[in-house]
């Protein structure tokens, strides 16, 4: 069965792909969904019509990332609102254990929560990203992804010492 062109289209993947171990696919053809984001967020449920977002979450190690948007998802999910967060170390554990800490994992690091975040928004959820990214160029890969980001905070909290 043949779809119309506005339906799919060719998914091309980045040079890079070789030196990850990856294989380059090459019948790749991206799926349009028949479900718009608008009927998606009617089933998960509105408040006010929103429909999912993402909070962008970066700053160094210690800075309260994690501990901020734990609180945040415990919190909006209480009072009704479908959340889930994408922990920097939660992810390197399982989708990226395979990237190490040079300048180009972490910049693939960054673009594939950036991707996952994505459909977590369009799936009509509220997506936290709580990550370290030490490269202000690594900033500008949620926007070449396609994510379009709620909210963006870099998190630098004061240090104080317990006796």
């Amino acid at each position: 069965m043949e779809l119309p062109g506005s339906l799919c289209k060719k998914v091309k993947l980045s040079n890079d792909a070789q030196s990850w171990g990856m294989q380059r696919a090459t019948n790749v053809t991206y799926q349009a969904h028949h479900v718009s984001r608008n009927k998606r967020g009617q089933v998960v449920g509105t408040r006010g019509g929103f429909r999912g977002c993402t909070v962008w979450l970066t700053g160094l190690s210690g800075a309260g990332k994690t501990t901020v948007s734990m609180a945040l998802e415990e919190y909006l999910v209480c009072h009704g609102i479908p959340c889930y967060t994408l922990d920097g170390d939660n992810i390197r554990q399982g989708l990226n254990k395979n990237l190490g800490f040079s300048p180009e994992d972490r910049e693939e690091n960054v673009r594939r929560i950036a991707e996952v975040a994505k459909l977590f928004a369009d799936a009509g959820l509220v997506c936290i990203t709580s990550f370290i990214s030490p490269y202000t160029q690594v900033a500008s890969v949620p926007a070449r992804a396609g994510l379009n980001v709620t909210l963006e905070r870099g998190l630098v909290t004061p240090a104080f010492k317990l006796d």
